[in-house]
C-alpha cells in the first residue's frame, strides 16, 4: 500500500515538473523571446472615411485632434471624402504626424462636388501612386487611387475606391476588370468606402471578386450613424490573405460630428507566416 501511494505520489510530482517546464517554456518564447515577434514587425493598413472632409473640419483644432490621434496609431491609413478645393485640410492633418508621408489623389466626380483621396503612410515605406483620375473611360464617379508599397524585401499593392452608391455593382465589377488587365498576381488589396451592403448592394447575391477574401462580414457595422451596414470593405486577393492576420473597426471615440463611419483595419505580417507555427501561437496570446 505505502509502495503504491509512493508511486502515485511521484506520478503527480512528475506532472507538476512536466507542467512547470511548458509554463517556463511558454514564458520564454512569448515574454523573454517577444523581440523576435514584435508586432512592429507587422504592417496595419487602414481605411477612414472622414464625412466631408474640409476646411470647416480642418479649423476645428479638437476634431483634428481626434482625427490626427487616431489616424496616427495606424501604419498607413486611406482618407476618404476629402472636400475642400486646394487641399489644405487634408495636408494640415498631415503636418500633424510627423512620422508619416502623405500623398493625395486628383478631384474627382461628375457632379460640382468633388472629392479626393488621400494617403497617409509611414516614413519607412517606399510608395509609388497610380491615379486613375480622370478616366477617359467614365467607369466610376471616383476613380480608384492604386499605390504600390515596400517595405523591406516585401511588397503589396492597394486599390482604394468610394464606390458611388447608386452604382456599386457596376464600379466593382469595372474595378475588378482594372485590376484583371493589370495582370498583377501579388499581394493584392482593396478597401475603401464601398457602399457594399443594405440598400446599395447584396454582397449574398452577387459575386464581384470571386475567390478573394472579404475580410470585413456582412453582418457587421461600419456606420456611426444609426444605420447598421458594412459599407467599409476590405478584400484581399490568396497571396495577400497568406499574410493576413486579424482585422477590427475602430469604434472608439467616433460620434457622428467626427463621421458617419468607422474606421476599419487590419493588420498584415510582412510575409508568409502560415507555417510558422510560434508566430500564430504567439499571436493567439496577444489577442485571445
Amino acid at each position: 500500500m505505502k509502495r503504491r501511494t509512493a508511486i502515485i505520489f511521484f506520478i503527480v510530482f512528475l506532472i507538476i515538473i512536466i507542467l512547470l517546464v511548458v509554463l517556463l517554456y511558454s514564458y520564454y518564447q512569448f515574454t523573454l523571446r517577444q523581440d523576435s515577434y514584435d508586432l512592429d514587425k507587422t504592417i496595419s493598413i487602414a481605411n477612414w472615411n472622414l464625412q466631408i472632409f474640409g476646411d470647416k473640419k480642418a479649423n476645428d483644432s479638437m476634431l483634428m485632434n481626434s482625427y490626427a490621434e487616431k489616424v496616427s496609431k495606424y501604419d498607413i491609413v486611406f482618407l476618404q471624402e476629402i472636400r475642400d478645393k486646394d487641399s489644405s485640410s487634408f495636408f494640415a492633418l498631415c503636418n500633424m504626424l510627423p512620422d508619416h508621408d502623405c500623398q493625395i489623389s486628383g478631384r474627382a466626380g461628375r457632379s460640382s462636388s468633388k472629392e479626393q483621396y488621400g494617403v497617409v503612410y509611414l516614413k519607412k515605406f517606399n510608395s509609388n501612386i497610380i491615379d486613375y483620375n480622370p478616366d477617359g473611360l467614365d467607369r466610376w464617379e471616383r476613380p480608384p487611387l492604386r499605390v504600390d508599397f515596400s517595405y523591406k524585401n516585401y511588397s503589396f499593392t492597394v486599390y482604394n475606391i468610394h464606390t458611388k452608391p447608386d452604382n456599386v455593382s457596376i464600379e466593382m465589377k469595372n474595378l475588378e476588370s482594372l485590376i484583371n488587365s493589370e495582370n498583377n498576381q501579388g499581394n493584392l488589396v482593396v478597401l475603401g468606402d464601398l457602399n457594399a451592403d443594405c440598400y446599395y448592394y447584396n454582397p449574398y447575391s452577387l459575386s464581384d471578386f470571386n475567390g478573394w477574401k472579404w475580410i470585413i462580414g456582412n453582418d457587421q457595422d461600419t456606420t456611426s450613424g444609426n444605420s447598421d451596414c458594412a459599407y467599409d470593405r476590405i478584400i484581399m486577393n490568396n497571396n495577400a490573405y497568406n499574410e493576413f492576420i486579424r482585422v477590427g473597426i475602430d469604434s472608439e471615440n467616433i460620434d457622428t460630428k467626427i463621421s458617419d463611419h468607422y474606421l476599419i483595419w487590419m493588420l498584415i505580417r510582412d510575409h508568409d507566416y502560415q507555417k510558422d507555427k510560434t508566430f500564430k501561437a504567439y499571436l493567439s496570446s496577444v489577442f485571445s
